[in-house]
């Protein structure tokens, strides 16, 4: 497969800048490829892809990807945190009608 030192992509970003998704070009086994337009794109390296911490990272106005370790601490937590059991959840539930039921009186 050939390989590019640098590749044209296209980022989609959230109001603060973070990194929300991408497209980028590839290699279909003829030549490669852009399923989109490219005006606004950014070459970057395949390494500097591969960092990308999506919600965490940014790029820069020189193309550089940088990744807020905070942020990215952030939603690593909350994606490990831990689910409920179904018994804390039915507690959690009945503590709610019971503080439903005395508000009402």
């Amino acid at each position: 497969m050939e390989t590019k030192d640098k590749i044209k992509v296209l980022f989609d970003t959230d109001v603060n800048g973070y990194i929300t998704g991408y497209q980028k070009e590839f290699y279909d086994g003829k030549e490669w490829q852009t399923p989109f337009d490219t005006t606004n794109a950014i070459e970057v390296t395949p390494t500097d892809l591969a960092s990308i911490c999506l919600g965490a990272s940014k790029v820069s106005d020189d193309g550089t990807i940088t990744t807020d370790a905070d942020k990215k601490g952030e939603l690593e937590a909350e994606v490990n945190k831990p689910e409920p059991s179904p018994e804390q959840q039915m507690i959690a539930a009945l503590a709610l009608d019971v503080a439903q039921m005395k508000a009402v009186k």
